[in-house]
């Protein structure tokens, strides 16, 4: 039996099968064994690699989502510029060339996200921020600077009803404006939609607003009944670490004309009237 196991020990190791890499014994080329590059057997299925994997996933699609929302509404270059002529107003330096080639139209230049500055090949940092810089502040409109004409031709603009009365129609017309969405307006209960209803109604927001207040916010007050309030406001004003100003207390009744009075129908119940002090209540 020993001389058996010692016989087939040896064939063991004699039994060598060529390869790409070399000799391979036949021992760990039939086997199961796990090859040392893998961490553990594949047997069953990996839900953390699986979680990572779909992540990944998610933002790419999210990133790509947003690469074409940025690109569609891109700015157009100013007038005769193209994407070398942008690097080199911005001071790009030594390879503005190669990477004004790197891009096919504009707007893929224009819309890169600083992970995409990043994937440029062969640039330094200083060059990654410049052009992150400059990209942004072109978007936002603050660089190419203008001249002092066209900035104030942009911003010179007036409204064409800004001061003048308020007509039936005009009324209307802003009753409208503030219904909920569903019925067509903005919907004043949601959000602050006061800028887009003055731009709709030619007239500043403060009016607008104040114009809402007359025609529909005092109207329904006057209609309903309120409890007598009084609010009280005494909380010290900080303006240095060693000086406070307590101000005097601030007391604001509502007026009977815009927020009338319920009546008063408290009757304090059977068990407690022993308790009773006629003097106090």
């Amino acid at each position: 039996m020993a001389a058996n196991l010692r016989s087939l020990r040896h064939i063991d190791r004699c039994s060598r099968i060529p390869s790409q890499r070399g000799w391979v014994t036949g021992r760990r080329f039939f086997s199961d064994e796990v090859p040392k590059h893998i961490g553990f057997a594949p047997r069953f299925f990996d839900f953390k690699a699986f979680r990572k994997a779909l992540k990944e996933k998610k933002e790419s699609l999210s990133e790509a989502e947003l690469r074409e929302v940025r690109r569609e509404y891109a700015l157009p270059p100013p007038e005769g510029w193209t994407i070398q002529n942008f690097l080199e107003h911005m001071k790009f330096g030594d390879g503005a060339e190669d990477v004004a080639n790197l891009f096919e139209h504009w707007k893929d230049f224009i819309s890169m996200s600083p992970r995409d500055i990043m994937r440029i090949p062969d640039i330094t940092a200083e060059q990654r921020r410049k052009l992150d810089k400059y990209i942004t502040l072109f978007n936002h409109g603050l660089w190419p600077r203008v001249s002092a004409d066209i900035f104030k031709e942009r911003f010179n603009g007036s409204l064409a009803f800004e001061g003048k009365p308020w007509t039936p129609q005009d009324d209307q017309r802003l009753l409208e404006l503030v219904k909920p969405g569903e019925e067509g307006g903005y919907d004043v209960n949601f959000g602050d939609p006061w800028l887009y209803i003055s731009w709709e109604m030619q007239r500043r927001e403060d009016d607008v607003q104040q114009r809402y207040v007359e025609l529909v916010v005092k109207q329904r007050e006057r209609k309903t009944q309120h409890e007598f309030a009084i609010t009280k406001a005494s909380r010290p004003l900080h303006m240095h670490r060693s000086f406070r100003i307590i101000p005097a207390d601030l007391y604001i009744v509502p007026s009977e004309e815009n927020f009338p009075l319920a009546e008063n129908h408290f009757e304090l119940p059977n068990a407690f009237q022993k308790y009773r002090q006629d003097d106090i209540f």
